[in-house]
């Protein structure tokens, strides 16, 4: 298996002087199977690129998995160039929503108050597909779908194909207890209540363990450091330290750490990654870390 990100930027585009080592495109993944099978992880700014890479390989027959579908992930969907060929078919799967199917979520932003093209214009074959928490197979891809910790129902993906199993986490944060946050319980019925809050949130926080167990490679969202996360928790975005506990605890053989603040430069990222090596070289840990990187390519 083989993954290249064309784009790992969180929240917004974020072109620039200061963020052209890392990358200024939203989140957007691709992986190919070692037979050349094509599957894409979400749509935001960075499939644009991916589109104009793939004009060679017309027709061009794929797979796309939205993690879900905030404006980040979703927003580089009109921009790929493929959609509009014919002859080129696309599998598309992501969350449903409580009041709307997903194909309903997609279409709106394409919606002519928003864009000049409507989705019914598209001259590509287009087949959407609701999925849920569980298993599930895609062309020869293996996806083993969780809900991670998002303000938005929110899909992580377990990805095995070729042997090897790969980890995109979606955007997700640490759970935690959002009923009693530091408060002390007052009298008896509420510490019970809080000692099952505390052991669910627990077990939450296990079984993302045991979504990452033993992965080859995990691409896992930490958009902030432990330091920054306090005035940012429940925005849905994981410190860079808990990405790498976790990930440690599982197994994990080589961790990326994705979705660069919008704010975060290519100077601060160079900055704060040998500390963390570090720490894991005093651990005796094996395991490989490094930041996301536009244009990067991955062999499993």
């Amino acid at each position: 298996m083989k993954v290249k990100i064309w784009g790992c930027r969180g929240s917004l585009p974020t072109p620039g002087p200061k963020t052209v080592k890392y990358g200024g495109n939203t989140t957007c993944y691709e992986l190919r199977s070692d037979s050349g099978e094509l599957l894409i992880i979400d749509a935001g700014s960075g499939i644009r690129e991916l589109g104009l890479a793939l004009l060679p390989e017309l027709p061009v027959r794929s797979h796309i998995v939205i993690s879900h579908t905030h404006w980040d992930h979703i927003m580089g969907y009109p921009f790929f160039t493929p959609l509009y060929i014919p002859g080129n078919s696309f599998d598309i799967y992501g969350p449903i929503h409580f009041n709307f199917s997903f194909e309903d979520v997609m279409k709106k932003q394409m919606d002519y108050t928003f864009f000049p093209v409507r989705m019914e214009e598209l001259a590509a074959e287009l087949k959407f597909h609701d999925i849920k928490e569980g298993e599930h197979q895609i062309g020869s891809f293996h996806v083993q779908v969780q809900y991670m910790n998002h303000p938005v129902l929110c899909l992580g993906f377990r990805i095995q194909v070729d042997g090897k199993t790969f980890v995109f986490t979606g955007d997700t944060e640490p759970y935690f207890d959002t009923v009693y946050g530091d408060r002390e319980p007052q009298n008896e019925e509420e510490r019970e209540e809080k000692e099952e809050l505390d052991a669910f949130v627990q077990s939450q926080n296990q079984r993302v363990i045991e979504f990452l167990r033993d992965a080859d490679l995990v691409i896992y969202d930490g958009a902030y450091t432990l330091e920054e996360y306090p005035p940012k928790k429940g925005w849905g975005h994981s410190p860079m330290e808990h990405c790498i506990e976790t990930s440690l605890e599982a197994n994990v053989k080589k961790l990326i750490i994705t979705h660069h603040d919008p704010t975060r430069t290519d100077d601060q990222l160079d900055e704060l990654l040998p500390g963390f090596l570090a720490d894991l070289k005093s651990q005796g840990a094996s395991m490989d870390l490094e930041f996301a990187v536009e244009g990067q390519t991955h062999q499993l």
